[in-house]
C-alpha cells in the first residue's frame, strides 16, 4: 500500500545512501493507487536532489498472483521496513519462495521472522504519523542506520 507505517520513505533514504547510479542494483517498488500513497512524489523528489540516484522501479498497479510469483522468484531480497503490521503477508509470500527477507524486527511478521531466517531491523517506538490521527498512538521507526548496513551485507 505505501501507507506511511510501511517504511517506505525511511526504504528510500537508506537504499539511495546505501547505493548510488553506479551501483548494479534495482529497487523494485509494489504497490497500489490509494489516496494515502504518494510513494511516486517522494521517488521524484530524491530524484530532483540527487543526481546519483540509483535505479527504482515503481510498479503502481494491481498485478496478476502469477505476475507477484514472478517478482518473488526474481529479486534477490524483499526489504519492508515496517513500523507495524497486522501478519505481514509478503514477507511470509517471500519466504515462501526462499526469498532473503530484510525486515523490522517488531509487530506480526515476528511470529515467523526472526534471527535465524531474516535480517531483523533495529528499531525505537515513536509516536505514529498515521491517516487515522489516533490519539496517543504508537508505532515503531526502523533504524535508517541499520536498514542501511543490512542492504550492504
Amino acid at each position: 500500500s505505501c501507507f506511511p507505517r510501511k517504511g517506505v520513505d525511511v526504504l528510500l533514504k537508506s537504499y539511495c545512501e546505501a547505493f548510488t547510479k553506479n551501483d548494479d542494483v534495482v529497487l523494485i517498488i509494489k504497490t497500489f493507487p490509494n489516496p494515502h500513497n504518494d510513494v511516486d512524489k517522494q521517488i521524484e523528489n530524491i530524484k530532483n536532489s540527487n543526481p546519483n540516484m540509483p535505479e527504482i522501479v515503481l510498479i503502481n498497479e494491481d498485478l496478476e498472483q502469477e505476475y507477484i510469483n514472478y517478482l518473488y522468484k526474481h529479486c534477490d531480497a524483499l526489504v519492508i521496513p515496517s513500523r507495524g503490521e497486522g501478519f505481514g503477508l509478503p514477507m511470509a509470500e517471500a519466504m515462501l519462495f526462499e526469498l532473503p527477507v530484510i525486515t523490522t524486527n517488531y509487530s506480526g511478521q515476528i511470529d515467523f521472522c526472526n534471527c535465524e531466517n531474516s535480517w531483523l531491523i533495529d528499531y525505537t517506538f515513536a509516536k505514529a504519523n498515521t491517516h487515522l490521527n489516533l490519539f496517543n498512538s504508537y508505532w515503531v521507526e526502523p533504524s535508517f542506520e541499520d536498514l542501511t548496513k543490512l542492504q550492504n551485507s
